[in-house]
């Protein structure tokens, strides 16, 4: 959500209820004139009862949040999916694109607007704990997307650092995991290095540097030059265990000859 869109912030037609929210909460207060309305909203829904007892703002000043996830240790990662810079004649005062930590509470307040830029800065959509390790994995949703996974210095504590990487198919070099064929049926031709359906493959990982990313380039720093794996926009993933395994299970919008979408585990 930008900073215009006032008509389905969470402030009011023209933000006439904003002084309700400490202006030194808000991670992007747009000079004071057109804050960012982005954020989340805490639900405190009982399911014995099937009742919704309250909700409020618990993140505000942030940009278009899209999936994120939960974390083991009782939080919510909320996602920005944006590249937003810092523009002063826009009035935005700090650059978007991170992911921020939010606590699962019934306790009624606004989250310290931390973000967590170790994280990368990329077009986030959704991330998911391996909760045996703390690693967190993120999914980026662009058309030549990274999986990306974060290895924190403390486990749980996301903000104290960590080292960003990406997926990359061990024996397929910058394999390109889309399948993408032409739409022009009287032109046939694949994406580079298509992946078998169906098979499984060994992957390991590759270090990403300058996670900052001015240039919103992360994902070409690791298809173009470490060989990581492209993919087609991903979306959610979830952590599963089956029979003990750990695994997870991720979603991507429009992969596949058909452009219709697929699942990766």
């Amino acid at each position: 959500m930008t900073a215009t869109a006032k008509n389905v912030g969470p402030f009011g037609w023209n933000n006439e209820k904003i002084e309700r929210a400490a202006i030194d909460k808000f991670y992007d207060a747009g000079s004071g004139e057109l804050p960012c309305l982005g954020g989340t909203t805490t639900l405190v829904y009982d399911t014995r009862t099937k009742t919704l007892e309250k909700h409020f703002l618990s993140l505000i000043g942030t940009i278009r949040n899209c999936a994120g996830g939960l974390t083991p240790w009782n939080t919510w990662i909320t996602c920005e999916e944006t590249m937003q810079k810092s523009e002063k004649e826009n009035t935005y005062e700090a650059n978007h694109g991170y992911n921020f930590e939010v606590p699962a509470s019934a306790d009624i307040g606004l989250a310290d607007p931390i973000p967590l830029k170790a994280m990368g800065r990329f077009n986030h959509e959704a991330v998911a704990v391996d909760p045996k390790t703390g690693i967190v994995y993120e999914t980026e949703d662009r058309g030549d997307s990274l999986i990306y996974r974060f290895i924190p210095d403390q486990p749980g504590e996301l903000a104290a650092g960590g080292k960003l990487q990406a997926l990359k198919i061990r024996d397929l070099e910058a394999a390109d995991t889309r399948n993408w064929r032409s739409r022009n049926q009287k032109i046939f031709w694949w994406t580079y290095n298509p992946v078998p359906v169906g098979e499984t493959l060994a992957v390991e990982w590759v270090d990403i540097e300058n996670v900052e990313s001015p240039y919103d380039d992360l994902r070409y720093q690791g298809a173009d030059s470490k060989n990581a794996a492209k993919f087609a926009r991903g979306e959610g993933i979830w952590y599963g265990d089956n029979q003990g395994t750990g695994e997870f299970y991720i979603a991507c919008t429009n992969g596949g000859i058909e452009y219709k979408g697929q699942i990766w585990r």
